[in-house]
Formats: structure tokens, sequence, C-alpha cells
């Protein structure tokens, strides 16, 4: 099966599994060059087998993830780098599954945060819990990024771009490293309009 560069949603169900906290986990942690026991994608997310193999099957059911069998044994790995949403579906469901999508996007940012930060808190500090994991001081490694862009609508495609090279950059570990030398982290991008600009333009 060719591998598409974008995995777009097409159906309620998968939008819905693309909007699940624990489904957005499982989706993460899967690859697009390696397959992924069930185990392995418990030991890599942190979470139980049980429940990672009810979703790897809602997953499938919804053809949005590839198996196959080595040694008689399953393995899975993502149909695409990227998922995303169809517009056109999102245009015709109800406002309150819309507003579900959004939440059910923020709350699995949340939830990411909140496990992190409770998992440090049998430390005297932040600093010193990242510091015993091996990972540098807060300033660096819960970094957060936000500002105001101006760009053409041709050059939306272009945003992308720029940060789907960013992303295959630093997708996996360079053959030959060595992998105690490098750190994971989590990259969330977001893109919306300004509210401001928006109520502008509806006014005009």
């Amino acid at each position: 099966m060719q591998e598409k560069k974008n995995f777009r949603a097409e159906t309620i169900e998968q939008t819905n599994l693309l909007t699940d906290p624990f489904g957005l986990t499982v989706l993460s942690t899967l690859k697009t060059e390696e397959y992924l026991t069930v185990e392995e994608i418990s030991k890599l997310s942190g979470e139980e087998p049980k429940l990672i193999d009810e979703y790897i099957k809602l997953f499938l059911d919804e053809k949005m993830i590839k198996v196959k069998e080595e040694k008689g044994i399953a393995k899975y790995c993502k149909m695409s780098d990227y998922y995303s949403f169809s517009p056109e579906l999102l245009s015709i469901i109800p406002d309150q599954i819309q507003d579900h999508i959004i939440f059910g996007l923020l709350h699995a940012i949340q939830g990411d945060y909140y496990d992190l930060l409770k998992l440090a808190q049998k430390h005297d500090n932040l600093d010193k819990a990242l510091e015993e994991a091996g990972y540098p001081e807060s300033k660096k490694s819960l970094d957060l990024l936000m500002g105001r862009i101006y760009i053409k609508e041709e050059d939306i495609e272009d945003i992308e771009e720029l940060v789907n090279k960013l992303m295959n950059k630093y997708k996996k570990i360079p053959e030959g490293e060595n992998p105690d030398d490098y750190l994971a982290f989590d990259l969330n991008f977001f893109m919306k309009p300004s509210i401001a600009k928006f109520i502008e333009n509806i006014k005009e």
C-alpha cells in the first residue's frame, strides 16, 4: 500500500479518532517507517497495552494505520506522517461536533503536560526532575513559542511545507548515531486566524 503524504479524515469516525486524547497518544507514538508491536507502543507511550490494543483495532477498522505480521506477531505503523481533517466534512457536521474536535485536541495536549508535571512532583522542583531524567532546565525543555505572523494566502502552503521539513529533519535519529545522545520531545504546531482581524473582516 502506497504511503500518503497526508492522511485526510473523511468520516466522523476517523475525525473522532483524531480528536480523542488517547487516540492521539497512540497515533503520535506510531512511526511511518518502522512497524511496532502493541507492547512496544505501550513502552514508548507509557500506556496500558490492553487499551492500546482496543484503539489499534479502531484505527484498523477505519483504515488509518497499516499492519503486518512478523513471526506470528502483529506490528503496526502509521499510514502517513501527517493526519488532518476534511474541510468538507467539518462544514457539514453539527457545531457541537466541531467543538468536540477543538476541545479534544486541547485536552490531549493538556493531558500530556499534566502527566509530565505530576511525575515531577516528587522532586523539589521541576528543573531538578528534568535534570535527573537527562533533560535541560525547564526554559529549554518546556519552551512555548507563540506569536503573530502576517502572510499572503498563497504563502499558507509554504508555511506548512516549512514545518513539515523541520519535522522530517528531526523525526528520527540519524543512522549510526548513538540514541543515548538524543532527547525525545513532542512538538505541537497550531495556526489559526487572528480573532481581531477575523471580526474586523466580518464587519466590513
